[in-house]
């Protein structure tokens, strides 16, 4: 076994633990956002087979290369959480994720050489997350939402910055399982074409599967 392997598997399990204390605050919900406070265990429990997917998927890669999809990973987790619970994926997460996985993907590159990666990472982040910004914001209620989108800014260069086929396939693999999900519940008269569903746990569950397949 790769010595790297249960260091990761390790700080992922801490960094579940440490999201799941964040979730159990509560301090995400909104005035109004009310109702029994789910107990939010699955996140710690996912969190070190996030890591070890994360970690065996690129164990011929220097060990820099693995913190973006780390972290976009167990960040993910956390906001699949809120997602799931509240329907809204909050600024305080979505936002500093983008100049996190900007250094992350730039030392990535520093560590490899591999420039070329970080310069299609940027276009992917210009033209996915741009376009997915530009459809929440002028097809509100009729596309994904503001906080997918931003999501999106995040996911798509840390895919990007792998090969384009993570790209296609991460943001593919979203849209599959979301859709899935939704046709189930319909199917299943839990939900209606005006029900709002959490669309981030499936763009996160796409990008993991993505890199997990790297």
């Amino acid at each position: 076994m790769d010595p790297r392997t249960p260091l990761v598997v390790l700080a992922a399990l801490a960094c579940g633990l440490v999201g799941w204390q964040w979730l159990r605050a509560g301090t995400y919900r909104r005035p109004g956002e009310g109702g029994p406070l789910p107990r939010h265990l699955w996140v710690p429990a996912l969190a070190p087979f996030v890591g070890l997917a994360v970690e065996r998927s690129l164990t011929d890669r220097p060990w820099p290369v693995l913190l973006a999809p780390l972290t976009l990973g167990l960040v993910g987790l956390v906001l699949a959480a809120v997602d799931a619970d509240v329907h809204r994926l909050p600024n305080a997460l979505t936002v500093p994720l983008v100049p996190v996985a900007a250094v992350l993907l730039t030392g990535a590159s520093a560590a490899t050489g591999d420039w070329g990666a970080l310069a299609r990472a940027t276009v992917a982040a210009v033209l996915v997350g741009g376009v997915a910004i530009l459809l929440a914001f002028f097809l509100h209620g009729r596309s994904i939402g503001m906080g997918d989108a931003k999501l999106l800014v995040s996911i798509a260069p840390t895919l990007a910055w792998l090969g384009w086929a993570q790209l296609v396939v991460g943001i593919w693999l979203g849209f599959v399982l979301g859709g899935i999900v939704a046709l189930a519940l319909l199917l299943a008269r839990r939900a209606t074409r005006s029900t709002q569903l959490a669309f981030g746990p499936w763009l996160v569950a796409g990008a993991v599967l993505a890199i997990a397949l790297a």
